[in-house]
This record gives structure tokens, C-alpha cells and sequence, in this order.
């Protein structure tokens, strides 16, 4: 039995790196990161219970090995413990964001027990050379399934074999969600390459084919990708390596090995600045134009970091909780990033992983982790220092040490994902290991203590049971996702029966509750809108009474800007039915504000709904709210200008219009508009002006058409008017008020 344990150990840590990289499944909502928890949840529990349950039961002894690093690494994670129990939402704290999964508790906790699985068990049941090479395999395999998606094999594949439809996608990669991360994990990878070749290791030819092989397949994926942070890496990691050996003369007479990263460093330098894809295969090709991955700026990731870390005193030392950056950047966002285009994106996570961790874990765990890190590189320069040759240097120190600086360089440049994340852990683990020196082992025997091994026993038996409850409900959680990815596919009935058993399965995610709620109130309008005589009056009660249910309970769940804005919106769909709704609807987008205060949407929507209330000044100056936070949202001004002209304001309405057409000049609505006043202010010409800009920015716009036909007959100029009208009947054919005017004009 003992050798079955050490074989479940074995295998356990062989699988996690060959399935990381690799690992997908397309049954849940987020194929990628969502699976990769799991698989490592399961297996680094697994192996841990069969390590210690070795120990205890059979070997009747605790042998641990101890490395400088583990006080440090179990102190990172008490912070990180501490972060979700003071967090501003436990359950994503836990779990990791929704959609995203890899930034919790567990992932955490699964990511540290596989870093001292890996010290503890490296070196006696496997070996460090046979754990690179099966990453370095999986990588392979990962770069062999990127081609096949960027040249669209699997598409093409898809014709005459079921494949999921996320295969068929042009950016499909198993290692990251997007090109641009698996970019990323490829400059590591090659980092760790270089040192392999360079290095002492005695290689076959056989061996050194396939590492080329590898290199240079890697290297071609990042030309076609060409993402400047992957550049980055790769550049930084190899300058900081040539320029060590070359101080230190490590290589001496092996010198010209450094050919290959000088040559690296040059293609990465002439690259950054270039567009290699473009000049390869033409501007025009598709391999140019590979969709892009939106990524936070680095200002302005460590301005929401900054704040967030200094915003209380609680936030000082634990953060706002991990996971929880998508809460830090709604509510210390500047307004200043709504005159970007990507202004309506709530980003979920920082454009580094340096800045999320100081805004989620606060300056304890920045400056814990901050610590680990310092720690292994001031360890590994010193052993780098004693190096006088290279055949001195000790297995893969070399490589390990160049795939850890990549790692590290990564984070300051770009976020980590579950891939990253567990090469940062498994290099961090797999490099005490190969140092050697760092490494101590302790030995508490209990053999001769029948009694204190009956208790330890114990102790074992109830974890597993521990570890059965829990993987009772991860197995729940993870159908009640399966359930919800399904449920999207649906209408009617059957979504809503699917949405229900989700949030059955799983009641503590608030985004089943949220849909579920949606799911409700359409349901609800939908009936409403049926005549009057053929309502169902009794089912739109309950299923309004169920929308607001399930939208209050999301906000139990999760306290957000989503889920306060979707209880806003369920509550404003049903004012004019629900009695009591429009008041419930303004508390709830005024809460929705607390959570993102520089959000012009919730501002227009809070004044639509005072608007409808009949309080004037309340919606005036909630309208002027959405204009200072983003000046040219034409939404907020197109209803202050209706608001103006319903008080007389004619030529203040004007004014306002004129402005959103500077600042805002492609804007049809607000055109419209402008050019609608116009008429009525009797500036036909004007109004005639604009209503021909609508015409041009959007082709197929009536009413644009319809305003145009009625300003041109009332200059009489009949002839265009009905040229106007014929187009307004052509987009709306059949149209009796059309047909009417085009028949007076004719007479």
C-alpha cells in the first residue's frame, strides 16, 4: 500500500505539469482557467493525502524538508487568509472571480501545496530533468495547437469532426485565453530553452533536435503575435543572462553559446518597435489582424492600486481581498479613463500582477510576496556568484533560474493567469530542489508511540472525509456552471429551468442569480405585452415578485456595481407595473454609485428615473453628474437637452446639443437632435444639415430620413422631400403615414 501512496504521489505531480498547459474542457461557462482550478484542486489534494497519509499510517514517521523559503511562503499565505476574511467578498475571495478563477484562495493554496509537494517529493520519486521535459512536452503540444488555430486548421478540421466551437476560434490556445498570454508563457518557455542548450546538461541529439525544434516553433508564434510585454520578457531575461556571463566569464572558452540569446536579443529588439506579422504576410492578411486582447494600462493599473491599497486602514494591511480587483478599479478608477475608448470595460484584473497583488492582499502580502521573491533571487545569485565555470554549475540551476526571471519580469508587465501562475510555483519549487544546499530535512518518528500514531491516524481519516465533503460540492459546482453555459444557448422555459438548477447546485455565486433575475423579468415583459384581455396577470405578479427576489439576493451575494445595478434595472423595467419600484429603483443605482462612483451610465439612468418621478432639478443634476465624468457621453446630453426643452430652454437646449457635436461629432443621436431643435427653432437650413450628417453616419436611419422629408416640404422643396420619403419607405415598407405624405407631395 505504501508503494501504491508513493505511486498516487508520483503520478499526481507528473499530471499537473504535463495537463496544465493543456488542460481545458468546453462543458463550462469559461473553458480555460475555470477547469484549470479544478484539475489542480483535485490532484494537489490528492497527492497531499497520499504523502501524508504514507507517512502517518505506513512509514510511522513525518519526513519533511525544509527550505529557506517555507516560513516566508506559509506567512504570504496566512496573509493571503487573512485578505479573504476581511475581504469585501468572501466568496470571490475564495473561489476567484467569476469568468476569471485562477486569483482565489484555492488556486492560491492548491499552487503552495504543489510547491512543497514538489520539495518534499522531487529527487526521490522523480527527477527534475524529467519533470522539464514533460512540461517542456506539453508546451509543445501547446504551440502544435496554436498554429492549428491561428492558420485555421481547426476550423477547417470542425467541417467533418465535432469540435467544440472554442477550437474553431482563430485565437484558440490551451495555455492562455488569449494570444497575447500565451505569448507570454512562450517567452518563458524559450528563456528556459536557452538555458537547457547553454547550459552543462548532457544532452542527445535527439534531445537537442527537439529543444530547436521548440525554440524556434515558439519563437514563430510570438512573431506572428507580437505582443510588446512578451517582448519584454524575453529581452530582459536574456540581457540580465548574457550580461552575468559575460562579467562573470562563466563560459570562457564555450563562449560562442551565447549566440543563441545574443541572436534572440536582436530579434526581440527589432521586433518591438515592428509589426513582424505585417511585413511576413502583408497588412491586409488575416494573420495581422488577430483579434487583441484588452489589457489595463500600467498607470493606471498602479493608480487603482495605489488607492485601493491606501484607502482605509483595513486596506492597508490586507487589501481589499483577493480576487476582488474588478471592486478596486469600478470604485478608484479616474474619471479621466472615460475619454478612452475602452471606457465601458470594468476591467477584472490589473496589467500586472505586481499591482493587483498590492491592491488585493494590501502591503503585508505585497511585501511578504515581495519577500519570497528578493529572497530566491538573493539566494540564486549567490550560488550564480560561485559559479567559476559552467560545467560547475548545478543541474538546471541555469535554466530554472532563466525561466524564473521570465516569470518574474512577466509579472511587472502583465497579469497572471493559471498557467503563469503555476510555472512561477513549480520553477520556484523545482529550483530549491535542484540548488540542493538550501534544502534540510527534519524526521519526527513516532514508532515507538503507538498511541500518538493512533491520533495522527485520526486526524488522517477525518481529512479525508474533509476532502470527500469537499470534493462532493466542487463536483455540484462545477455542474451548476456546466448547467448555466447551457442555459445561454436557450430561450424560454427551458433557459430558465436550466438557470434555476444552477443556482440550486451553486448558491453563492451571485451571476446565477443575476441571470436567473433577467431570465424572470423577461419573462414577466414578455406577457405584459401581450393584449390586455389575453394577460396573465397572476403569472407577470410572480415573476416580477421572482426577479426582485433573485436581484436582491445577488446583492446579498456580492455587493457590486453589477449586482446593484442589475436590481437598478430590474426595478426601473418594472415601475410602471410594480407599485413602490421607481423609489426602490433610484436607491438602488445610488448604491450602484457608491460602487462606481465615474460611471456615466448610472448617473443618466439615476436621472431617467427622477425624470419619471417628476423631480426636475433631481434628473438636471444627475444628467450634469454623467457630462462631468465623461464630457462627451451624448446619452447624458441628449436628456438634459429633452429636460431644457420641455422648461422652455430652447436655446439652452440648442447650446448644449452644439457642444456634444464637438466634442462628440460621430454621434447620430445627438445630431438628431440637434438638428430636430433646429426645426423647431425655425433654423430649417440648420436642422436640414444635420439631419443629412445623421444620413451619412448611419444609412439606414428612418427617422433621420423622415425629419429630413418634412423639413425639405417645408422650404417646398418638394422634390427632395419626397426623395427623402421614398427612402423612409423603403427601410419601412408599407408605412401609411409615409405612403400619405408621399402622395400630397406628389399632387
Amino acid at each position: 500500500m505504501s508503494k501504491i501512496l508513493n505511486q498516487v504521489v508520483r503520478c499526481s505531480i507528473c499530471a499537473i505539469v504535463f495537463l496544465m498547459p493543456l488542460f481545458f474542457l468546453p462543458f463550462s461557462f469559461e473553458a480555460f482557467e475555470f477547469n484549470k482550478q479544478y484539475l489542480l484542486f483535485f490532484l494537489t489534494t490528492a497527492a497531499l493525502f497520499a504523502w501524508l497519509a504514507k507517512m502517518v499510517i505506513y512509514d510511522k514517521e513525518i519526513r519533511f524538508k525544509q527550505t529557506s523559503l517555507d516560513i516566508y511562503i506559509l506567512a504570504f499565505l496566512a496573509a493571503a487568509v487573512a485578505s479573504v476574511v476581511f475581504s469585501i467578498d468572501k466568496t470571490t475571495s475564495l473561489f476567484g472571480l467569476y469568468g476569471r478563477f485562477s486569483n482565489g484562495l484555492v488556486g492560491l493554496a492548491s499552487l503552495v501545496i504543489l510547491y512543497f509537494l514538489t520539495t518534499n517529493n522531487i529527487g526521490e520519486n522523480l527527477k527534475v530533468a524529467k519533470l522539464l521535459n514533460i512540461f517542456l512536452w506539453a508546451s509543445g503540444i501547446v504551440v502544435f495547437m496554436a498554429y492549428f488555430s491561428i492558420f485555421g486548421i481547426w476550423a477547417k478540421m470542425a467541417t467533418w469532426l465535432a469540435l467544440p466551437p472554442i477550437m474553431q476560434q482563430v485565437n484558440f490556445n490551451p495555455a492562455a485565453g488569449s494570444l497575447e498570454g500565451l505569448a507570454v508563457f512562450l517567452a518563458v518557455v524559450i528563456g528556459l530553452l536557452i538555458g537547457l542548450m547553454t547550459s552543462s546538461i548532457d544532452q542527445s541529439r535527439k534531445t537537442g533536435f527537439c529543444w530547436w525544434l521548440l525554440l524556434l516553433a515558439s519563437l514563430g508564434i510570438m512573431l506572428i503575435v507580437d505582443f510588446g510585454a512578451a517582448w519584454i520578457v524575453l529581452l530582459s531575461t536574456l540581457v540580465l543572462y548574457v550580461g552575468f556571463s559575460l562579467w562573470k566569464r562563466i563560459f570562457k572558452e564555450s563562449v560562442n553559446k551565447l549566440l543563441i540569446p545574443i541572436f534572440l536579443i536582436i530579434v526581440a529588439i527589432a521586433a518591438m518597435p515592428s509589426d513582424p506579422a505585417a511585413t511576413i504576410f502583408g497588412s491586409d492578411s488575416d494573420l495581422a489582424n488577430l483579434p487583441q486582447e484588452q489589457v489595463l494600462s500600467q498607470q493606471n493599473s498602479w493608480t487603482v492600486a495605489i488607492n485601493s491599497a491606501t484607502d482605509n486602514v483595513k486596506s492597508i494591511f490586507v487589501g481589499s481581498g483577493l480576487a476582488t480587483f474588478q471592486h478596486d478599479f469600478a470604485k478608484h478608477k479616474s474619471s479621466g479613463m472615460n475619454n478612452s475608448w475602452l471606457w465601458q470595460i470594468r476591467f477584472d484584473r490589473a496589467g500586472n500582477h505586481f499591482a493587483e497583488t498590492l491592491a488585493t492582499a494590501g502591503f503585508v502580502g505585497f511585501l511578504l510576496y515581495l519577500t519570497v521573491i528578493g529572497l530566491f533571487l538573493m539566494m540564486g545569485y549567490l550560488l550564480m556568484l560561485g559559479i567559476k565555470n559552467i560545467s560547475q554549475a548545478y543541474p538546471f540551476q541555469i535554466p530554472l533560474m532563466l525561466a524564473f526571471l521570465a516569470l518574474i519580469v512577466s509579472q511587472f508587465v502583465y497579469y497572471q493567469n493559471g498557467v503563469l501562475a503555476f510555472a512561477f510555483w513549480l520553477v520556484l519549487g523545482l529550483s530549491m530542489v535542484s540548488w540542493r544546499k538550501p534544502i534540510k530535512e527534519k524526521v519526527i518518528s513516532f514508532k515507538d508511540f503507538p498511541e500518538l500514531s493512533l491520533i495522527l491516524s485520526t486526524i488522517m481519516i477525518v481529512l479525508g472525509v474533509a476532502a470527500l465533503v469537499l470534493y462532493f460540492f466542487a463536483v455540484k459546482f462545477y455542474l451548476a456552471d456546466a448547467n448555466y453555459r447551457n442555459a445561454l444557448s436557450l430561450l424560454g422555459q427551458e433557459r430558465t429551468a436550466l438557470v434555476e438548477k444552477a443556482a440550486t447546485l451553486n448558491p453563492y455565486f451571485s451571476r446565477y442569480r443575476v441571470e436567473l433575475s433577467r431570465t424572470y423579468l423577461y419573462e414577466a415583459l414578455l406577457e405584459f405585452q401581450k393584449p390586455e384581455a389575453s394577460r396573465n396577470v397572476a403569472l407577470i405578479q410572480t415573476k416580477i415578485s421572482a426577479a426582485i427576489d433573485q436581484a436582491r439576493r445577488a446583492t446579498d451575494l456580492q455587493a457590486s456595481v453589477i449586482t446593484w445595478e442589475n436590481l437598478g434595472v430590474v426595478y426601473r423595467e418594472v415601475s410602471g407595473i410594480a407599485n413602490g419600484a421607481l423609489d426602490w429603483g433610484i436607491k438602488s443605482f445610488e448604491t450602484a454609485l457608491q460602487y462606481e462612483p465615474a460611471n456615466p451610465v448610472l448617473y443618466t439612468e439615476l436621472g431617467r428615473l427622477y425624470l419619471t418621478k417628476g423631480d426636475t432639478e433631481g434628473a438636471k443634476n444627475q444628467f450634469n453628474k454623467a457630462i462631468e465624468v465623461k464630457a462627451d457621453y451624448a446619452e447624458a446630453h441628449i436628456q438634459l437637452a429633452l429636460l431644457l426643452e420641455k422648461e422652455n430652454g430652447l436655446a439652452e437646449a440648442i447650446a448644449n446639443l452644439e457642444k456634444l457635436a464637438e466634442l462628440n461629432p460621430l454621434n447620430a443621436d445627438g445630431r438628431f437632435q440637434l438638428g430636430r431643435l433646429y426645426f423647431n427653432d425655425k433654423q430649417t437650413q440648420k436642422a436640414i444639415e444635420q439631419f443629412q450628417l445623421v444620413t451619412l453616419l448611419v444609412p439606414d436611419y428612418s427617422n433621420a430620413y423622415y425629419a429630413l422629408g418634412i423639413a425639405y416640404a417645408s422650404q417646398g422643396n418638394n422634390e427632395q422631400a419626397i426623395q427623402a420619403f421614398e427612402m423612409v419607405l423603403k427601410l419601412n415598407p408599407g408605412n401609411q403615414d409615409v405612403i400619405q405624405k408621399l402622395n400630397e407631395l406628389r399632387q
